[in-house]
């Protein structure tokens, strides 16, 4: 017996010894808010369980701090073997030669559960760069309290660009600490990317007649001289970013927000469970307003999942990533604890308890057809830089059409 014992116990050591140990990294912000950590570690755990010998290792980086973390690392050829990106940034790492095709080690089968839209717009030839991981179709976020307190439906909320400025001065004008609307208009290529659906709604492109990219148009000038008044006239606080707008939001100070499914998570979190989400609750989401045409037009700011192309574990580093996106039991489990979705997988998005759930769905349905980039190339994150100090310069008084004409003379130094 004592022989058997020893054996057994041989043959443990000898196949722990031999457990090849990985180590995965993947960088990103997704472990830095409070509501999505249950979810992200139970997904870490789950993977590790199921891989004995890899180890996951999270980089905790900013939003704002991670494209140039991961920039500056593929450069060095020292990047981790994932990082979480936003779809806009996907087109820059690529041209830099950093980002090794997803679908030479996921099969076309996986990839193809996903919306067609999402998956276009990182691909280049052939290629699959990033899969959608977190959706994030930007729609209008309102407080359904503040606007009955404004005299406006809250069963009906503005669903024009005209209506959506009306509501905003009127909910403006229920008190100090009430603002309208909630703007990102810190100094980052983000909040001049959010400010795309206010060109449209305005009935503006960021191309001229000729095709060329332009910002020096009337319909621009007419959106941004709409944040200018709107922040003088204090209906949205002046140079907010991404924190600090949904905080606003968050507190039950704001009118309306431009945010993707991720709001729900935040605001139960920042009003510690004063405020609810739901169709007759005091959060609620409706479409982004329509231009004078009718037209509603979406950004998608989807968070992505991105493999190095100097990842020394390719393989099981797409493994996690399939994990991540298709795991149906830690996906549904990130989504009860967090109220967000995390895979753009069509399939695990309609099925289960995701199925039923109203909030949830209304971003599902209109996924297909938001923009995951309004313009392909790998200057976009660039572009959206060059126009930023334009944007700010307008709000702070500045005339519009030099800024523009600034804003535009940029453009063409960069390549546009």
């Amino acid at each position: 017996m004592k022989k058997l014992i020893s054996l057994i116990c041989s043959s443990i050591l000898f196949l722990s010894l031999n457990v090849k140990s990985q180590e995965i990294s993947i960088m990103g912000w997704v472990g830095l808010f409070d509501f999505q950590k249950p979810g992200w570690e139970k997904m870490v755990d789950e993977f590790e369980k199921a891989n004995p010998g890899v180890t996951i290792n999270y980089i905790g980086t900013p939003f704002e701090d991670t494209l140039n973390q991961a920039t500056v690392a593929m450069l060095g050829n020292n990047s981790p073997d994932i990082i979480q990106v936003v779809s806009g940034w996907v087109p820059q790492l690529e041209a830099a030669g950093g980002l090794e095709p997803i679908n030479n080690h996921l099969p076309s089968a996986t990839i193809n559960k996903f919306a067609e839209g999402a998956v276009n717009a990182v691909s280049f030839g052939d290629n699959v760069m990033a899969l959608p991981w977190i959706p994030g179709p930007i729609v209008m976020g309102y407080n359904r309290n503040l606007l009955e307190q404004a005299g406006l439906d809250p069963n009906n909320p503005p669903s024009t660009w005209d209506e959506f400025t009306d509501a905003v001065n009127k909910v403006c004008a229920l008190g100090d600490d009430i603002y309208g609307v909630s703007l990102r208009t810190f100094r980052h290529p983000n909040s001049a990317h959010w400010s795309i659906p206010i060109i449209w709604a305005n009935g503006g492109e960021l191309f001229d007649s000729d095709g060329n990219v332009s910002v020096n148009t009337p319909e621009v000038a007419k959106a941004y001289e709409w944040y200018r008044d709107t922040i003088k006239n204090g209906c949205s606080p002046d140079a907010f970013n991404v924190q600090e707008t949904i905080a606003l939001f968050g507190q039950g100070r704001a009118g309306f927000i431009f945010e993707g499914p991720w709001l729900r998570g935040l605001v139960n979190k920042l009003s510690e469970g004063n405020l609810t989400v739901g169709s007759n609750a005091d959060i609620w989401i409706s479409s982004m307003p329509a231009s004078a045409d009718g037209r509603v037009r979406q950004i998608a700011n989807s968070n992505m999942l991105v493999l190095s192309k100097n990842s020394k574990n390719k393989e099981m580093a797409a493994k996690f990533i399939d994990f991540i996106l298709g795991n149906a039991e830690t996906v549904e489990y990130y989504y009860e604890t967090s109220q967000q979705p995390t895979t753009g997988r069509l399939d695990i998005l309609q099925s289960g308890k995701m199925a039923n759930d109203e909030y949830l769905q209304a971003f599902v349905d209109v996924l297909p057809f938001s923009s995951a980039i309004p313009i392909k190339s790998p200057q976009f994150n660039a572009m959206m830089d060059a126009v930023i100090p334009s944007l700010q310069d307008i709000i702070n008084g500045g005339d519009t059409s030099k800024a523009l004409k600034s804003a535009d003379r940029e453009l063409k130094r960069i390549g546009f």
